[in-house]
This record gives C-alpha cells, sequence and structure tokens, in this order.
C-alpha cells in the first residue's frame, strides 16, 4: 500500500523543512514535465524527428513505433532508427531545433540560430520560461548556500540555468553522460549547479535510445548515494521509467540507512491512477517497496506547486538589492562560474580558525582566497596588474605559474581570480575549470565580446593538447579579451609538453616559476600572524621582533633549517612549530582520525587511511592513485573521494592532484610514521592493504611502472623489517605464482638477518622459474639467492647461483647491463671467498675471467668496484694471467671452470628442480667485447 501525498502537502512539507535550524539542503531530479510545453513533448519532438526521412523511410518508421503505446518508448524507439539510418549530427539537431522553440527568435532562420546556440543562452529575455522553471529559477536564486543542493535532470535544455541567471543568480551546467561522478564539481560552492545526466542541448554527447539509457552506471550511482545521505531529494516532473537514473537512484536508496534518507517523489498523474497502474509501473513499485524514508506526492504540476513553494518559503529566499550585471547569461559547459555575488557568500567561511588550518597546509579554497586573514601573494597582485593592462589595451593574455607542490600555487591563482572577479572597471567573468569536462573550443571563442573573461585552470597539464589548439584558434580568429591562466607542478608541465611548447608565438605570455617566499610575502605572512595571535605565531612567539619572526621565516622558506624539500609549506610549518610542536600537532589529527570511521567500507578509520597514504610517501614513492586507495579500503571512486579524501584534505593531511595521494609535506609523513610506532598503530597492515591493492590491480591491467613502486614498496624499507616484511608478504599473497614478489621477500628476510629463512623461501620459490610469465625474473631471483648462500658462509652454491644467472637460456630472457653487473659482483665475492681456502688452479681462473668480464663493464656501484678490487689482488699475488676478450672464449672457458670446480665442491645439494647448469656465456661475452677492456 502507498500513500500518496497532495500538493498542499508536499509544500508544507518542505517549507517546515527549510525553515528547521538544521535543514537540509534541497536538491532536484527534475524531468521533461518541467519544460513542457515551452519545449517539445515527445509528439511534437517527433515530428520534428520525421523531417530527418525520406517517404520510404517514414513508413518503416511508422511500422516501428506502431505497436508501442507509451509515449516514452516511442521516443527511444524513433531515436534508434534514427542512430540507425543517420550520423550522430542528425539526432543533436533534432534536439537543438526542438530547444529552440523555447526561444524567441522573431524571423531568424533555424539554420543561423544553430550555428549560436552557446551565444543565445545569453540572451535570457528571448527564452520562454514555464511558470514552474521561472519559480524554479527564483527559488534557487534566493535559496541561501547551506540550504541550495544540486539540481539533477534528464532534459537536454537550458531553461533551468535560463531561470536562475533571470532571477540574478549564478549557475554551471555540467554534462555527465558517461559514468563519471560528478561529486568533484559540487565542491565550488558559487551559485547553483545543473547536472545534465542525459546530456545537453549544444557541445555535447546526447543519450536518447534505450541501450543507451539503459546502460549500467555505477559511480552515479555511488554519487547519487552520497547526496542522499545529507539532502532532501524532490523528484519533480520525471517520469520514472526504469531506465539506469531510476535504477541508480533505487539503488542508492536500497543501500542508504532509512534514518539518512529524505526523497520526495512527485508525480503528475492523479493518485486514482497510479493506485490502478502500480502493479504495472516498475519504477513507482521499487521505490514504494524500497526500504527507507521515500514520500511519494501524486497530481503534482510543476507549473503550480513551484509557484506555491515560492510563495510559501518568501520568508527563507535572499536576493541582491542590485541588479544582475549584464554578463550574468554566460557560462561555459562543465567550467564553474566565480562572481561577487558568490564570493561574498563564500566569505561567511573566511573564519579565523579555517585561515589557521590553511596556514597548518589545508588545501586551499576559494574562501581563502578572500579572507582578510590570509595575505595575498605579490605574485597575485602582479599577475592580476598585467591582466587587467592587457585587457585596456584590448588584448589577451596567457600566464602560466609552474612549481613544485605545497609552494601556494593554487591559493595564487584563486587570489587573480577573486581580484578579477571583484573587478568593476572592466568587469570580468571568472570562469574556473574543475573536472574533467573541458568543453568546446568553439563555445569559449563565441564568448560575447562585451566582456573581459579569465579561464582559470589547475592542473593545466591535463589539458595541454586543448590549450594549444585554443590559443591557435585565438590567433587565427583575431579573438581579444580573454585571459588565461595556468597552474601546475613543474614535472607535470614539463611531461606534458607545456613547458616545451611555444605558447608566446599565438598569445602575449608570461612565466612564472614560485619557489620560496619574496620578503614582502614574508612580512604580510608574519604581521597576518600577529593580528591572530600566538594561536597563528607558535613557535615564532619565542622573537621578540616582528623582523627577527620574517627573517627566521624567510630562512624556512629557503630551505634553511626545513627537513624534506624546502617549500612555502615546509616554511609555514617549520616555522610555526618547533620539532615537539609539530609533533603534538600530528598526534592530535592522528587521535581525532582514530575516532572517524569510514562510511561504506570495512570499518577502517581515516587513521588507517592517513597512514596507508603516510608510508608510501615517507619512502619516495607518489605512485598511489584513487583507484588503488578505493581498492585497499573496499570503497568505489566517490566514495573515497567523499568519505577519505576531503575529510582529509580539510585536515591539511594530504593532497590530491594529477593522479596522485600524497602527505601535505614529507614532514608530516614522517611525523605520521613516527608516532604511528610510539602509539602502537598497526603501520604494517596499512601497508598491506596499499601493496595488495596495487598488485591486484597490475594483475587486472598489466604492468605499470607507478603501481610497481608500490607493489615492491618492502625493498625500500630496510629500516623498519617488520613493516617491509608485511608488505613483502602482501605482494606474495596477491600474486603467490610471480617470482619477483619472492625474490623481494627473501631481500627483506636478508636484510632482517633471516639469511636461513630467506634460503628457505628461495627454494620454496624455485619451481616459478619454469613458468612463463617469469622470464626475465629469474637472473634477479638466483643473484638474490646467491647473496644469501654467501651471508650462510656456502659460497659454492653462492657462485653457482651468480654463474646460473649469468649463463644463457631462453628461460632466463635477455641479459642486461645492470643484472651483469649484480651477477659479476656477487660471483667475484664468492670465487674469491672460495679461493682463500681452495688453492685449486680452476677457481683461481674462474676468478682471472670473472674480473675481465667485470672490469668491462665498468661497476657502478662502490661496492662493485671494491669487490672487483679485491679479486684483482688474489689474481695478481697467485701469478695468474687474465684471459683476453679478442673474440675467442677464452674468458668464457676460465669462468665455466672456476664455476664446474664449485659445483663439484657444493656444501649442500640443489633441490631436483634446480635448472641444468652448462655455464654456455655467450650473451656476457658480446656484452663483454663491446665495452672491452685491456689489462
Amino acid at each position: 500500500m502507498v500513500n500518496f501525498g497532495a500538493e498542499k502537502d508536499l509544500v508544507s512539507r518542505l517549507a517546515h523543512a527549510l525553515e528547521e535550524k538544521d535543514a537540509r539542503p534541497l536538491a532536484f531530479l527534475t524531468g521533461a514535465g518541467l519544460s513542457v510545453p515551452a519545449v517539445p513533448g515527445v509528439t511534437e519532438t517527433l515530428t520534428i524527428l520525421r523531417k530527418s526521412f525520406s517517404k520510404d523511410e517514414l513508413y518503416e518508421f511508422d511500422e516501428l513505433l506502431s505497436p508501442h503505446v507509451e509515449p516514452g518508448e516511442k521516443y527511444r524507439q524513433a531515436f534508434q532508427f534514427l542512430g540507425l539510418r543517420r550520423p550522430p549530427k542528425a539526432a543533436e539537431r533534432v534536439l537543438k531545433v526542438a530547444t529552440l522553440r523555447a526561444y524567441d527568435s522573431g524571423d531568424t532562420d533555424i539554420n543561423q540560430l544553430l550555428d549560436q546556440a552557446g551565444v543565445l543562452e545569453g540572451n535570457l529575455e528571448n527564452w520562454k520560461l514555464p511558470n514552474g522553471q521561472a519559480s524554479l529559477g527564483r527559488i534557487l536564486a534566493g535559496l541561501p548556500p547551506r540550504l541550495r543542493g544540486p539540481i539533477f535532470t534528464t532534459n537536454f535544455d537550458p531553461l533551468t540555468e535560463i531561470a536562475i541567471r533571470r532571477a540574478g543568480g549564478v549557475v554551471t551546467p555540467h554534462i555527465h553522460v558517461d559514468d563519471s561522478s560528478f561529486i568533484a564539481n559540487l565542491r565550488v560552492q558559487s551559485g547553483s549547479s545543473v547536472i545534465h545526466l542525459h546530456g545537453y542541448w549544444r557541445d555535447s554527447q546526447v543519450l536518447n535510445t534505450t541501450d543507451q539509457l539503459l546502460q549500467d552506471r555505477p559511480s552515479l550511482a555511488a554519487s547519487l548515494r552520497v547526496i542522499l545521505e545529507n539532502h532532501t531529494l524532490v523528484v519533480l516532473g520525471y517520469g520514472g521509467w526504469s531506465d539506469v537514473i531510476s535504477r541508480s537512484l533505487l539503488d542508492a536508496i536500497r543501500q542508504q540507512r532509512s534514518g539518512d534518507l529524505d526523497v520526495l517523489w512527485c508525480l503528475h498523474k492523479s493518485a486514482h491512477e497510479l493506485e490502478r497502474s502500480l502493479g504495472s509501473d516498475d519504477a513507482v513499485q521499487g521505490f514504494a517497496d524500497a526500504p527507507g524514508n521515500v514520500q511519494f506526492y501524486a497530481g503534482i504540476d510543476a507549473n503550480t506547486v513551484l509557484p506555491a513553494l515560492e510563495k510559501r518559503i518568501a520568508g527563507v529566499l535572499e536576493y541582491e538589492d542590485a541588479p544582475p550585471p549584464k554578463s550574468n547569461g554566460l557560462s561555459l559547459l562543465g567550467w564553474d562560474t566565480i562572481t561577487r555575488r558568490g564570493l561574498a557568500e563564500m566569505s561567511r567561511n573566511a573564519t579565523e580558525a579555517a585561515a589557521l588550518s590553511f596556514f597548518d597546509g589545508r588545501l586551499p579554497a576559494w574562501h581563502d582566497a578572500i579572507s582578510k586573514h590570509i595575505p595575498v601573494r605579490t605574485l597575485a597582485i602582479e599577475i592580476s596588474e598585467k591582466v587587467l593592462s592587457a585587457q585596456n589595451e584590448g588584448s589577451s593574455s596567457l600566464s602560466v605559474i609552474t612549481g613544485p607542490s605545497g609552494e601556494g600555487k593554487s591559493t595564487v591563482a584563486l587570489q587573480v581570480g577573486t581580484i578579477l572577479a571583484r573587478s568593476k572597471s572592466p568587469e570580468f567573468r571568472v570562469f574556473v575549470l574543475n573536472g574533467d569536462f573541458f568543453g568546446s573550443l568553439n563555445a569559449i571563442r563565441q564568448l560575447p565580446l562585451d566582456v573581459p573573461y579569465l579561464l582559470l585552470i589547475d592542473e593545466a597539464h591535463r589539458f595541454v593538447g586543448q590549450l594549444q589548439e585554443l590559443v591557435a584558434i585565438m590567433q587565427s580568429t583575431g579573438r581579444r579579451g580573454i585571459h588565461v591562466l595556468l597552474v601546475s607542478g613543474d614535472s607535470d608541465w614539463l611531461a606534458s609538453g607545456g613547458a616545451n611548447f611555444a605558447w608566446s608565438r599565438f598569445m602575449p605570455t608570461s612565466t612564472y616559476s614560485l619557489q620560496g617566499l619574496t620578503h614582502v610575502d614574508a612580512s604580510s605572512l608574519v604581521g597576518a600572524w600577529e593580528n591572530i595571535g600566538s594561536a597563528a605565531l607558535g613557535d615564532l612567539s619565542r622573537f621578540v621582533s616582528t623582523d627577527e619572526r620574517v627573517n627566521a621565516l624567510l630562512d624556512y622558506s629557503h630551505g634553511i633549517g626545513v627537513a624534506g624539500p624546502g617549500t612555502l609549506l615546509g616554511a609555514l610549518l617549520t616555522a610555526r612549530y618547533d620539532r615537539n610542536g609539530l609533533r603534538e600537532h600530528i598526534r592530535g589529527l592522528l587521535n581525532r582520525l582514530r575516532t572517524r570511521l569510514i562510511p561504506g567500507g570495512d570499518s577502517s578509520s581515516l587513521l588507517d587511511a592517513v597512514v596507508a597514504i603516510a608510508v608510501p610517501h615517507a619512502y619516495g614513492v607518489d605512485a598511489l592513485n584513487a583507484s588503488v586507495m578505493a581498492d585497499a579500503f573496499g570503497l568505489n571512486n566517490v566514495e573515497l573521494t567523499v568519505y577519505v579524501l576531503l575529510p582529509l584534505g580539510e585536515e591539511a593531511a594530504i593532497t590530491y592532484n594529477s593522479g596522485h595521494i600524497v602527505m601535505r609535506h614529507e614532514l608530516i609523513a614522517s611525523a605520521v610514521i613516527d608516532l604511528c610506532l610510539e602509539m602502537g598503530v598497526d603501520l604494517a597492515g596499512a601497508t598491506r592493504r596499499v601493496v595488495r591493492s596495487a598488485v591486484r590491480r597490475m594483475n587486472r591491467t598489466g604492468y605499470d611502472t607507478g603501481l610497481a613502486t608500490l607493489a615492491y614498496l618492502a625493498s625500500r624499507m630496510s629500516d623498519i623489517p617488520k613493516l617491509a616484511l608485511g608488505a613483502a608478504d602482501a605482494a606474495v599473497e596477491a600474486a603467490p605464482a610471480r617470482l619477483s614478489y619472492r625474490t623481494t621477500r627473501s631481500k627483506v628476510l636478508r636484510t632482517a638477518h633471516r639469511a636461513r629463512d630467506a634460503a628457505a623461501e628461495n627454494e620454496a620459490a624455485l619451481h616459478l622459474i619454469f613458468d612463463p610469465e617469469n622470464v626475465g625474473q629469474t637472473r634477479g631471483f638466483f643473484v638474490e639467492w646467491g647473496v644469501v648462500e654467501g651471508l650462510l658462509g656456502n659460497f659454492a652454491r653462492n657462485a653457482v647461483l651468480a654463474g646460473a644467472a649469468l649463463q644463457d637460456g631462453v628461460g632466463l630472457g635477455r641479459l642486461d647491463l645492470e643484472q651483469t653487473e649484480r651477477g659479476l659482483s656477487c660471483l667475484l665475492l664468492a670465487l674469491r671467498r672460495l679461493s682463500e681456502t681452495d688453492s685449486d688452479p680452476d677457481l683461481v681462473s674462474g676468478l682471472a675471467a670473472a674480473s675481465v668480464f667485470a672490469r668491462s663493464i665498468e661497476p657502478k656501484s662502490t661496492a662493485g668496484r671494491d669487490w672487483l678490487r679485491s679479486a684483482e689482488r688474489v689474481v695478481d699475488r697467485r701469478g695468474h694471467t687474465y684471459p683476453s676478450l679478442d673474440g675467442t672464449d677464452e674468458a668464457a672457458r676460465g669462468l665455466r671452470a672456476g664455476l664446474d670446480h664449485a659445483l663439484s665442491k657444493l656444501e649442500t645439494r640443489f633441490p631436483k628442480e634446480f635448472p641444468r647448469t652448462d655455464f654456455q656465456f655467450g650473451s656476457l661475452l658480446e656484452l663483454a667485447v663491446s665495452r672491452s677492456f685491456s689489462y
């Protein structure tokens, strides 16, 4: 039994919810019912679509649609047919023509309008808005930020955006037609976000066939689940057929705790009609059966209920007294819009406490850029003045900020954006790219000429290709008034090709490398800290004068007295906290994180997560990415972002960009490791999670250099044997048949002074050398095993294993220079130690030959050079001659003689699986001759 509420029930429910002190933000899911009749419904859209076909095709078209009664199914079948018979642009044209029925174009030709789609959205008064859309726009423009959530829509049209802008609000449209998360698009709370789930009427792929609309989108379901946790969701004008949106929403509802839910589902049919069709309506029945607080309302017409709601909550709505700026109708798909009003809304978050967390290393936000507690960097002022100067000269400009992580690049960019968004003469429109959707280059070029624009792109290395096209288009078209500000890490910018591209050939370009503090910036920072007091000054309070504090901060910013890289963040941490102070600060952080469980995972806490990030960072590995981290904690990427990355970023613990998740600074990573050891936190458990996840991912996707540094993390951890062994065990558990992981575990055991265990490990892994997947790993395995046998005093076994690593063999893989050096170093030591108790001339012959081979390749390691000289002294003392590398196999014969003698003197026999050792050294001889050295 489903209880249906009426319109007055819905209005009352929403009004009381919004008036509560701890009211949840209001989110909407809207469908075609909100835009008709301004935008055609199914029947009229099909009339437009029919014009795409010839008479013969129309007969087939009508035959296809005749069995279908439900309008939505007719629509989907029609577009399926269109997709089979025409290129994709045909469907896009139909949707554009249908959308433009809501635009008052006078006598303008439709083809001319189609080419100006982006420009038309700026003509706010030309669009015909249904009463419901107009009221929704005023509601969203007037709701305080704390009550305003996102709008999800399956509509292609821009009417919701038009309605918000016409009411003086700011809105950013986002397109999510693939299985991507929209959570990142909601991080900038400047105005409203409208998320088009089926595509957009311009510059976008559209989904309108049955196959497309039924395709699973698990990231969408996860994102909706996050929204349902703390929003009231109103479903309005949405048919609710069983497409992927309904299924994703239902999946999200079923996985949510009932106490977290507040879903108000509005249906246009009357309660009587719905009760009769309940058994045949799968979508409604599914939601009716779902657990939790889902309330249905029947007989709801958006064009009456939204005006009624607007009137009822008038006391909650807030509007600016000033009229909206003339640029208010402009937008770029996927780009957040930053305005004076939006910044004013965010200023309530610019508190002293927020400034302190910023100084502790929290990722910068827009409210930091306008905070009176955080000084504006001189570089931000310089760039802003250059942009304004270029605009006054009627030009465009490109500014590029690069530098190491932690220098304040993003903060400078946000401050530039703030300065220009607040500018009144000229009045800038600021667009910020936060997601992965760069959008249409043509839409940027066609931005109206009456206002200047700033395009701000952090992590710009991800978009070098599009940016190169953009500046070329701007040059070729003579476009002016568009100013681009790019931010990127210096190594990322170089690797992407951005650093080597001739940007200045296309538009005036200024490049800035940000590293360290200027005296002016240091003085401003110290002044800001002095205004806050001891909570900000920290350890700098021990200096009496401002000048002393400034000089200390400058020293730290240039790496003097700073552990780890001399970044701005390192300087802030070192200046404000002495060593003990930083440890206590991090201790407090760890204690807080210990109490915060990660929802939806495996009952882990944020402490477990920060340790999993800190351990690789502390050992110089920056390859941890979202996919590995999500898998390690049993989350999807959306849950990871919301439940782990965002909270840890707010705690000033981590940073995440360019596909990497790292601690904010090495000082923090080191302190986390030290304190976890002191507090008894399970470092090994967190490490095992990450290594296991990286190995499993490589098992699925193939070898990856970054993932490999995580998979072999154990090899870097000799200072903490227990931690190293946990990492090695995790790799072996995740891929027990991979020989190189067993070799790493042997190395860990060996360096932990457990040589006998290491020897047992190698014997147990011997059978893996015959697995074709391990070709290329066997030589390293034999060398490691040989080193272990040497530590046990078994120098004959040591020598034979080193010889096996150097001999020819298809199953051994190619012999490279690094493997040769390691194998020869191991062999030199073994043969020399054997010769101390055995005077057989074959051993000396082998030692002389090994010396010739080693000398030819010029060992790079200090140990390798020392062992070579020690071996040569033995050979010289015995008066033995060295074989030549003159194209004969003299050296190979000498080496074989020494190894055969060692084989006859084995301390214990090898397992029966041990391969045949015929000690043929063709590859070694070829390599040595190419690098020949004469004694």
